[in-house]
């Protein structure tokens, strides 16, 4: 058998509707806790599905598909958090239409306390609240939410630090009988 003949192996190709069916629910769960609103969360979801099919060609590391995906989908995410807040300060500005009605979920017991700390974690900048609901709501590890967000671990760690400070004092007023 001469040198000519062996094929290369076929890299295995990447199911892209395996990898969409494993990675839903957990993509819709960590949609809802960066944005809070679970219709909202099931559109990102959506947007960050397609926009990962028309890239799917660029996934090159079949087992580097769930982070590939938390990737598109957090990029996603805090864009739309960033648009929300510039609308929000217009709304406020402008004196245009309250806020929308809280869902269903707040009206459970405890909802006061869940409230006040949904309040604060969308308070904070969007890199602090990203970091945050990554590492301590989905328990990603430092490493995993650097890739997922773009960024250096030690910006992880200082968005970290910030966040859990501002959150510490915003529960502080909180347990005061203020609200942040």
């Amino acid at each position: 058998m001469d040198e000519t003949s062996i094929e290369p192996r076929p890299r295995a190709a990447l199911d892209f509707d395996a990898l969409v069916e494993r990675e839903q629910a957990v993509l819709l769960r960590l949609a809802r806790r960066l944005i809070w609103d679970a219709e909202e969360a099931r559109d990102l979801v959506q947007a960050a599905l397609a926009d990962a099919y028309e890239k799917r060609r660029s996934l090159r590391d079949i087992q580097a598909g769930p982070a590939w995906l938390r990737r598109i989908l957090v990029s996603r995410a805090m864009g739309l958090l960033r648009r929300r807040r510039v609308w929000s300060v217009l709304r406020e500005v402008l004196d245009l239409n309250p806020a929308p009605q809280r869902s269903p979920e707040e009206a459970f017991e405890g909802a006061e306390r869940w409230q006040a700390f949904g309040r604060a974690l969308r308070s904070l900048p969007t890199q602090q609240a990203t970091a945050f609901t990554l590492r301590y709501l989905e328990g990603l590890d430092l490493d995993s939410i650097a890739q997922a967000m773009g960024i250096e671990r030690g910006t992880v760690r200082i968005h970290l630090y910030r966040a859990l400070q501002k959150l510490k004092a915003a529960d502080a007023l909180m347990m005061k009988g203020d609200t942040p």
